[in-house]
């Protein structure tokens, strides 16, 4: 009887350490402002968030960032969206680089996120970019897909 006790307890504690890194709530990101946010701070409650993940040296992410502004702007939309860089990381430029680089693109409505930390990475798995990552209302990571997506499967891909 103990040993089936402590085998519960055991896979409750395995559960309750991979639910934690599975989700995104904790983690601290950067603005372009250099300002401490979270993803509270910038998503609407109570909505899902497609999260894009790029690299300023990726030329499939360039060409899809028109995309992303023009889906970011979208007021119909049932998903916030939002963008991670992680500088430093996978050949990314350093945060003040990075901020000086993207300001002078014309992109109004996309939210960018820095993860300095590289936890976004990490805990999505993402061996390269682009990437697309699903969280649910609660943060909590739901998918993670490789390669670039358009503005029509990141619909299909929320609405499911």
């Amino acid at each position: 009887m103990k040993k089936i006790i402590a085998l519960l307890l055991m896979a409750f504690s395995i559960n309750s350490f991979a639910e934690g890194e599975n989700t995104l709530k904790d983690v601290q990101f950067k603005d372009l402002n250099n300002n401490v946010v979270t993803l509270e701070k910038v998503t609407t409650k109570g909505k899902p968030v497609y999260v894009k993940t790029w690299a300023s040296w990726c030329p499939i992410c360039l060409a899809g960032l028109a995309e992303i502004n023009e889906l970011s702007a979208d007021q119909n939309k049932n998903f916030d969206v939002i963008t991670i860089v992680s500088p430093g990381a996978k050949g990314e430029k350093e945060t003040q680089d990075f901020i000086e680089w993207y300001k002078g693109l014309d992109y109004k409505n996309i939210i960018v996120l820095l993860d300095e930390s590289g936890e976004v990475i990490k805990r999505g798995k993402v061996r390269g970019y682009p990437s697309s990552l699903v969280l649910d209302a609660n943060f909590t990571l739901q998918k993670t897909l490789p390669g670039h997506l358009g503005t029509a499967q990141i619909k299909q891909l929320m609405e499911n």
